[in-house]
């Protein structure tokens, strides 16, 4: 997702000076998944460690 995020930034900058209208709008999409991988989002959860739980029993 990380990938993504900065493709579309990139897009936005380069669309900034040729289209406007087409750049900004881009670049805030880049920029909101880029703040939402920050925060986590689109991450795998944690799988479970079948070595400690075979210990266990």
């Amino acid at each position: 997702m990380i990938g993504v995020a900065i493709a579309f930034i990139l897009v936005g900058i380069m669309f900034l000076f040729i289209v406007p209208w087409v750049g900004i709008p881009v670049g805030i999409v880049g920029l909101l998944l880029a703040i939402l991988w920050l925060a986590g989002f689109g991450r795998r959860a944690v799988g479970r460690d079948d070595a400690v739980d075979r210990h266990r029993a």
